[in-house]
């Protein structure tokens, strides 16, 4: 498949969801690193987790353009999974210039995080780190 077609679907967590995620492009190669985020208008928080599918870190940063390039800036190339928001669109172009593979995901339609009884910002990182596609 190539580059422009492949950025043009919508690729699937499951195949039940396939509607439910968005790929931006990316100029990488697929990464080993999959980040979560949970945006907040003050903090969002973040689940890091390895191709093993292992969280390896934990955390939050400021929800404005010098907490994204403070924390992002000085990372490999990683793919960086967050919801759609009000700080999705300028977050995600901030993380492409980066360097980094960003998909936005509809948390709306994502039962998983928006059905759950389990609702907080660290656990919904987690999901949607997990959900990212590899």
């Amino acid at each position: 498949m190539s580059r422009s077609s492949r950025s043009e679907k919508l690729f699937p967590m499951k195949k039940t969801a396939q509607h439910l995620i968005a790929e931006v492009p990316s100029r990488h190669s697929p990464t080993e690193i999959t980040i979560g985020v949970d945006l907040g208008d003050v903090w969002s928080h973040y689940c890091t987790i390895n191709q093993n599918g292992d969280v390896v870190d934990r955390g939050r940063f400021r929800t404005n353009p010098q907490g994204v390039e403070r924390w992002f800036k000085n990372l490999a190339p990683v793919r960086v999974a967050m919801e759609a928001g009000t700080h999705s669109i300028w977050i995600s172009e901030q993380l492409q210039l980066l360097g980094h593979e960003v998909i936005i995901a509809n948390v709306r339609q994502l039962r998983a995080i928006s059905h759950s009884d389990r609702k907080s910002d660290q656990v919904d990182a987690e999901k949607l780190a997990r959900f990212a596609p590899t």
